[in-house]
């Protein structure tokens, strides 16, 4: 893992600190997403699978 992904990583989790029990699923987010975007060149893919996170999330919370 290069030093772009993790630092990127780490803002995307401060962006979402008031969420403190969630960061560390939002730094291993920001890991994917930024994985993704050097994988394709495009923001569109880390768009989808952004997407599909926020989708399973609805699913678990609706669920139960």
């Amino acid at each position: 893992m290069n030093w772009g992904i993790v630092i990127s990583s780490l803002i995307f989790t401060i962006a979402y600190f008031p969420t403190i029990n969630a960061m560390p699923v939002n730094f291993i987010n920001g890991v994917v997403f930024a994985w993704v975007y050097e994988k394709t060149g495009s923001v569109i893919p880390g768009m989808i699978v952004h997407g599909v996170f926020n989708t399973i999330a609805v699913l678990l919370t609706v669920t139960g």
